[in-house]
């Protein structure tokens, strides 16, 4: 927190540091939802849902999205090729109380942190772009 405030406490620099932190993610899931530079963002691709909706301020850390008539399984797997980590998310014991009422089996779940940049989240809304743009499997 050093970095974020002249103030010499340890508490004060905690806290520095945390708010930049969380400034920081919440600019990282602005762009993912909204866009970045040219690239459009999660909220203006066609097909693309995001749960808990695209104006969503108590996002933290993750995005997770269903696209119609795309499975989890394969937006991962175009991603992942891609150099985009990303995982399926499954109605199981950890998000089947998230998945179930919604009436969804799986979604796309992307994280980020304080350590993730604004280039990689262009690199992930560059490949969702291309990836709603080609046909369907």
């Amino acid at each position: 927190g050093g970095h974020f405030t002249p103030a010499q406490d340890r508490r004060a620099k905690l806290e520095a540091g945390a708010r930049a932190i969380h400034e920081h993610e919440q600019m990282l899931a602005n762009a993912m939802v909204n866009g970045t530079g040219n690239l459009p963002g999660l909220a203006d691709i066609p097909g693309v849902s995001l749960i808990g909706g695209a104006d969503n301020a108590r996002r933290e850390g993750v995005v997770s999205l269903t696209m119609k008539g795309r499975k989890s399984e394969e937006i991962v797997a175009y991603l992942n090729e891609r150099g985009v980590r990303t995982h399926t998310r499954k109605a199981d014991h950890y998000s089947v109380n998230v998945l179930s009422p919604l009436g969804l089996a799986d979604c796309v779940r992307v994280s980020f942190s304080h350590y993730n940049t604004e280039a990689e989240v262009a690199q992930f809304l560059s490949a969702m772009n291309e990836y709603a743009e080609g046909p369907a499997p």
